[in-house]
């Protein structure tokens, strides 16, 4: 079983030591990640398992506290559709399906949910590492003051933003490859203090999720 671990940044020392699994660096941004997941997946093996992770900042509704960590149950872009008169409108709103339907798959547009199986296995064998489960945001841009992220959380309800989840995603949808993401929460979406911020804390937060993970791969991805 070959799994992979994206990172849109350099992760610490030691995430895998002697962990099954590689790591890629995808750099930020969407268009970054799905170029290095794409590349990847077209290698062989493809990967049984991607697992994404990285930080994010969490809407302040949603009641996460900086430190936590967090798993994806479905990725959302948060800024694909159209600005109106009326207000905004998703991709199915306006009707241009990301993904089209197939036999198999149904059209994707915003929303890319997981595999609900393996996101409650996952649940199940992280336990109380893990501070909730739910929707994650994907925005070409951080959300840099209270008002806008309490409006996306009324909008979308998730729990927290990032600028590369969804895409990866979309990428695994489009290969019927798994995924998860993991995240750890640096911040909270308010008026911006880059002061308040504890990255390097989410970082390692995420990175200890992942590693358990890892060492409980199997229950994750049976492979019979």
């Amino acid at each position: 079983m070959t799994v992979l671990v994206l990172a849109a940044t350099s992760p610490e020392a030691g995430l895998l030591h002697s962990l099954a699994a590689r790591v890629v660096l995808t750099g930020v941004g969407a268009v970054n990640t799905a170029h290095a997941l794409t590349r990847e997946l077209l290698t062989q093996p493809p990967p049984s398992l991607v697992i994404q992770a990285g930080i994010a900042g969490a809407y302040v509704p949603a009641g996460i506290g900086i430190g936590s960590t967090v798993l994806a149950s479905e990725e959302v872009y948060g800024d694909v559709g159209v600005i109106t008169t009326e207000g905004w409108l998703s991709a199915e709103e306006i009707g241009i399906p990301l993904v089209d339907a197939t036999a198999t798959r149904p059209a994707r547009f915003n929303r890319f949910p997981l595999d609900e199986r393996l996101v409650a296995r996952a649940a199940t064998v992280c336990g109380p590492r893990l501070a909730r489960t739910g929707r994650f945001l994907t925005l070409s841009q951080v959300t840099g003051t209270r008002a806008g992220g309490d409006a996306l959380y009324a909008r979308f309800g998730a729990l927290c933003e990032s600028m590369e989840g969804a895409a990866a995603a979309h990428v695994c949808a489009l290969h019927d490859v798994p995924f998860l993401e993991v995240r750890g929460i640096s911040n909270l979406v308010e008026d911006r203090d880059r002061s308040r911020w504890r990255v390097g804390e989410a970082a390692e937060s995420a990175q200890r999720v992942v590693r358990h993970l890892l060492e409980h791969v199997g229950e994750l991805v049976p492979t019979s």
